[in-house]
């Protein structure tokens, strides 16, 4: 996906309307396996501003991924945005963390690798099904969204224990 700038050389062009899609499978990081159901969409606009390019880009992605509580598998729809600075890429990169800027050459921009660091920058760390999700039992391992056990689980802070040393009946 290649996005080509040089419609910018006319001054009458003030800025590139962009909209595409992303093939990618899916993402696997840290442990955690996302995997895409549809092509990743993508609109915006790229703007030149006081000689400046600017890029607004909406993303939009449905993704399948296992809860983080109960390990049942959900899908969510989901969307981000990219907002940064569009500038040629220089002999010698210097990283300014200020600024967001995204680098292109010979009047070709690919924005690929930016979507999809922009997605895993965007994902919930824990990922789960729902807010009131219950997770599973410590103990038997019962889905407790789906069922209730009869376990009895103490939530003791094994940080805490010898505290309740003090407080036993002598």
């Amino acid at each position: 996906m290649s996005i080509d700038l040089s419609q910018f050389r006319d001054e009458v062009v003030s800025s590139i309307l962009i909209r595409g899609q992303v093939e990618r499978e899916g993402i696997d990081f840290n442990g955690r396996r996302i995997k895409f159901l549809k092509p990743i969409g993508y609109e915006g606009e790229i703007y030149r501003v006081d000689g400046e390019k600017l890029l607004y880009l909406e993303i939009f992605y449905r993704y399948k991924e296992d809860c983080g509580r109960c390990l049942e598998p959900f899908i969510r729809d989901d969307s981000t945005t990219i907002t940064a600075k569009l500038s040629m890429k220089p002999e010698e990169l210097v990283e300014d963390e200020d600024e967001d800027i995204i680098y292109y050459t010979d009047d070709r921009l690919n924005l690929q690798d930016h979507i999809i660091d922009t997605i895993i920058l965007f994902l919930p760390m824990k990922p789960l099904c729902g807010d009131d999700c219950k997770g599973l039992c410590p103990k038997c391992g019962t889905n407790h969204n789906k069922e209730k056990c009869d376990c009895v689980v103490e939530d003791i802070d094994p940080r805490l224990e010898k505290l309740k040393e003090f407080f036993s009946d002598k």
